[in-house]
């Protein structure tokens, strides 16, 4: 082929090649931009998630929530997360074994529904975790 020709062939082809290759380049850096938000969003969620379990374990590690279940509570904050805890829910209770019907002291084993809600104030992440648990307390403590 002759020089005069070609016509700029060559500048037409490389061009083209070039938005093909720019055109890769963007949707590859997409796909991995929207990859880390769903992994961010990922580990937020359950970052919340354990807070609202170590909540409900705060909750049940001491009795105060449940001879006064009637009020809610907000937990001490971890890492820009608030915690509250609604109304602690007695929904049964039945005499506990092993214990006299005629002694001084009777127990009761109270089955309780603790609702533990965390949000976060920097991702927006929020979660609501519900938690059974049995107790054994003094006769009549469950309303």
């Amino acid at each position: 082929m002759n020089r005069k020709q070609q016509k700029g062939i060559v500048l037409v082809i490389s061009l083209v090649l070039m938005v093909v290759i720019t055109l890769f380049v963007l949707s590859s850096t997409r796909l991995a931009t929207g990859n880390l938000r769903i992994i961010g969003n990922m580990q937020a969620k359950k970052a919340v998630e354990a807070v609202a379990q170590q909540g409900v374990e705060e909750v049940i590690s001491t009795l105060t929530p449940f001879t006064l279940p009637t009020s809610s509570i907000t937990l001490t904050p971890t890492a820009g997360m608030t915690k509250t805890v609604a109304v602690r829910n007695c929904f049964r209770s039945s005499p506990a074994p092993g214990f006299s019907a005629v002694a001084a002291v009777a127990f009761d084993d109270t089955y309780w529904n603790v609702n533990v809600a965390v949000a976060d104030s920097i991702t927006g992440a929020a979660t609501v975790v519900d938690q059974g648990v049995r107790i054994r307390l003094l006769k009549g403590n469950c309303p």
